[in-house]
């Protein structure tokens, strides 16, 4: 019986491993698709394959997590609580242990948020997943984002440690680190529309810290619990608020009931939106317009839709009274004071509003992504809003 269980212990190992390899490196192919995904404008057809790889991947990595927790539960040995003590037991094992969790409940997130839009979630490609979540897409689209991070900046973590321990066999522990962050910085060169001052903070100075903060704890905090937990946690918290601190999205559990709508006249005349084969002579025009709304399909709903993403659906918005858009709930307050006020999404307010949007309407949450500082691309993007919202 002691040899049964032997052996069954050692081929659960090796299952669990061979799951765990094969996840690692899904889940490197996923944070490929999901850096890559943001650069393409959404609807287009490359954008759209994509997302569903990127839908496939994660259920496929969520069903992992399931059979490698599974194995972890079945495998003869210690007691439950034993396991649990020992996955927490050091620094190294709690940062895996930490992005294991983190990660299940990031595709579990994730799997809520492709069925709020009645996407499937394919296991291998073949396999369809049930539903059996009903969240909003908001809410789970929230809290997708920031588990990946956190479990993201983990995963980045240990494998930095890893390379470190091995590469300082080799040379100095300075010149190991120094390599490794060179190689991190020649790795996420800046490639448009990335090159943001957001973007470029996060890739050049806090992914970095975290990879030193990662490797002190290693070295010098390795089974002292009282550095590292305090640590872990305030990066946890850190990171479950990155999508309000990087791009003003409101974490679920901080948001309000929506106001009712409150329709005023506008406060100064309003010049109907001209017909679309006005706006753009050629084919090539409207191309360029495109491209230059690319940053701002990544918040907005840029086809003709009821559906709302973090921001409202700029279908319509041209000559609409600001903080009205139907069915969107997440206004700021100052958003809709504005439009009560009589502004409406004119010409000159949407000048106005993209290039000094936080003086234009003072405690408002849209992020500016781009720059339009640029009167010819200013003009192009106004264009392509009024042309999306012309009859």
């Amino acid at each position: 019986m002691t040899q049964i269980k032997q052996k069954l212990g050692g081929f659960l190992e090796q299952v669990g491993l061979f799951l765990a390899v094969l996840f690692y490196v899904l889940f490197a192919w996923y944070q490929w698709w999901s850096g890559v995904s943001p650069r393409l404008i959404r609807g287009s057809a490359e954008r759209e394959a994509i997302h569903h790889a990127h839908l496939s991947i994660g259920a496929t990595l969520f069903v992992l997590l399931l059979l490698i927790a599974v194995i972890w539960l079945l495998r003869p040995g210690q007691s439950i609580m034993g396991r649990i003590k020992k996955a927490f037991s050091n620094v190294a094992n709690t940062a895996i242990s930490l992005f294991f969790i983190f990660m299940f409940f990031s595709m579990l997130c994730g799997l809520a948020q492709a069925w709020s839009k009645g996407e499937e979630t394919p296991f291998l490609g073949v396999f369809n997943l049930p539903q059996f979540l009903d969240w909003s897409w908001s809410t789970a689209g929230y809290n997708h984002a920031a588990l990946s991070t956190i479990a993201s900046a983990l995963f980045s973590g240990i494998v930095f440690v890893y390379l470190f321990t091995h590469l300082r066999k080799y040379v100095k522990p300075g010149i190991a680190v120094g390599l490794l962050i060179i190689l991190h910085l020649v790795v996420n060169l800046p490639k448009p529309p990335s090159l943001h001052p957001i973007a470029a903070f996060g890739s050049y100075v806090m992914i970095p810290i975290f990879y030193l903060t990662a490797l002190a704890l290693y070295c010098w905090a390795k089974e002292r619990r009282a550095v590292y937990v305090p640590v872990f946690m305030v990066f946890i918290v850190f990171f479950l608020y990155l999508p309000y601190i990087a791009f003003k999205v409101l974490p679920p559990w901080h948001q309000k009931s929506a106001e009712e709508t409150v329709f005023v006249e506008s406060a100064e005349p309003l010049v109907p939106a001209r017909p679309q084969a006005e706006i753009f002579s050629t084919p090539e025009s409207l191309a360029r317009a495109e491209k230059l709304v690319l940053w701002c399909t990544q918040c907005h709903n840029a086809a003709p839709s009821d559906s709302h993403i973090l921001g409202p659906n700029l279908v319509g918005v041209y000559n609409r009274q600001a903080g009205t858009a139907e069915g969107y709930g997440r206004y700021s307050s100052a958003m809709v004071a504005k439009g009560i006020q009589g502004t409406f999404w004119n010409r000159p307010n949407l000048s106005e509003f993209l290039t000094h949007g936080k003086e234009f309407i003072p405690g408002n949450l849209m992020n500016q992504q781009s720059d339009l500082s640029d009167p010819v691309k200013l003009n192009q993007v106004i264009d392509y809003l009024e042309y999306i919202s012309s009859k």
